[in-house]
């Protein structure tokens, strides 16, 4: 936060009408960089080129635990993973070992079963569990070691020459082949494209995806910081909406930069970091809050109607309990982070209960508005009128990229939604600083 606000102005007073001009005209083109290494940074072309070489290894590795057999018939089949394979022939490789017991009698013989995208719907339907197997395209025995080590690795191939498929993994017990309680195994699962990259295909353009805009909101930050030191040379001051604007960039900046490392990392050992991974959606959330705040403060009239706070100030527990909420969703959508029917971050319950909140707040920007216009001249409801128009772009945004990604092949909806998520916050980024940094702006003095 202190990089990205070096520099910037100290106290915040109200801003003064008409003294919101940019003074950026006024000073000399060799005035001093506040950062000047960063002229000597590679260019974004070399840092494409550096992007793009093949790691030592790329791969997705997933590993966990499953609770199998026992009296419960539920528990007798158990989902384990899914990968979605690419043109060509892919390969994956399976293998498990006994937690709980810590040993058996003799080694048990599992059934490790696979299932195409278009089969999963009616095999999730099925009461009877050990029917499943009947709609399984391949079928391999997978060994329990009765001493608690590793089994041997169960491996295999998919082929497919028409589209992309996501393909979905399971393992049963069927047959008894486990004593009549419940046993705890660790699976390690690994798999593969036909290219050799372990990047499932919903994955495959996210890691080029995301380090261009990584170089965009880079520039942008950098625009943002010589926009906010001009502003306060020219007005003495810097406002607390710029700095709350401030706060909510540089969180989505460092979210993006660490889910770029983690990405960067999991192309080279198919884990990632998963700290920053999980502290990246965190931050990116709370920077989408902070910035819905920011609309709806706004909206109920700070800066136009009133130069302080005031009764507003109940708006800041209001959005802390926002904030927590949004954080509570992001754990568990991590909770539930390789379930079968999760194509991307905000599938399934958390997604919905992101949309009900979208659109609970934007009936209150709106609300703030007309409550705002109400109360002024011709010019403030001008103001509004464009204020309205443009804010329900970014709150309706979330909800139509939601539906939308929705109607695309599950391969498509992760970089669908990623793409349409990064596009919102970039777009809102580009639409909010100007009308703060204008000539007056509408903002009451």
């Amino acid at each position: 936060l202190k990089l990205a606000l070096w520099g910037i102005g100290r106290s915040s007073p109200p801003w003064q009408g008409g003294s919101g001009a940019m003074a950026g005209e006024a000073e000399s083109p060799r005035r001093r960089r506040p950062w000047p290494m960063l002229g000597r940074l590679p260019s974004v072309p070399l840092l494409l080129l550096l992007w793009q070489l093949p790691g030592a290894c790329e791969g997705k590795f997933q590993a966990g635990p499953i609770r199998i057999s026992g009296p419960k018939k539920e528990n007798h089949w158990k989902y384990v993973s899914k990968f979605g394979y690419g043109l060509g022939t892919g390969k994956f490789n399976l293998r498990v070992k006994l937690q709980s017991p810590r040993t058996i009698s003799a080694e048990a013989k599992l059934m490790f079963e696979v299932f195409l995208d278009e089969d999963w719907a009616e095999v999730e339907a099925m009461e009877d569990i050990c029917k499943r197997r009947d709609k399984a395209r391949q079928r391999r025995e997978i060994v329990v070691n009765p001493e608690g080590e590793w089994g041997e690795w169960v491996n295999g191939s998919l082929a497919q020459s028409q589209r992309p498929h996501i393909w979905y993994f399971a393992i049963s017990d069927c047959d008894g082949a486990l004593q009549n309680f419940t046993h705890r195994l660790r699976f390690e699962f690994k798999a593969t494209q036909d290219t050799g990259s372990e990047f499932s295909i919903e994955m495959g353009w996210m890691p080029l995806a995301n380090f261009v805009f990584l170089c965009g909101i880079s520039a942008f930050v950098w625009k943002f910081i010589v926009q906010t030191r001009s502003f306060s040379r020219s007005s003495g001051s810097v406002h607390p909406v710029i700095w709350t604007l401030s706060v909510a960039i540089v969180l989505q900046f460092i979210a993006q930069v660490f889910h770029t490392i983690h990405l960067w990392v999991y192309a080279y050992d198919g884990n990632g970091v998963k700290a920053m991974e999980v502290l990246s959606e965190i931050l990116f959330m709370l920077s989408q809050v902070t910035q819905t705040s920011l609309l709806i403060l706004i909206a109920l009239g700070y800066t136009l109607l009133q130069s302080k706070i005031g009764e507003l100030d109940l708006m800041i527990p209001m959005c802390f309990m926002v904030g927590v909420i949004h954080i509570m969703l992001v754990g568990f959508g991590k909770i539930k982070d390789d379930a079968s029917y999760k194509y991307h971050e905000n599938e399934g319950v958390v997604g919905w209960v992101l949309l009900v909140m979208r659109l609970l707040l934007y009936v209150w920007f709106l609300w703030a508005v007309q409550s705002s216009a109400s109360e002024g001249g011709m010019k403030l409801q001008t103001f509004l009128r464009q204020y309205r128009a443009a804010g329900s772009l970014y709150f309706l945004a979330y909800p139509f990229i939601f539906i939308i990604t929705k109607c695309f092949a599950p391969y498509w909806q992760h970089l669908v939604m990623a793409i349409g998520l990064m596009s919102m916050q970039m777009g809102s980024n580009l639409w909010l600083p100007p009308p703060l940094f204008s000539r007056g702006g509408g903002v009451k003095g």
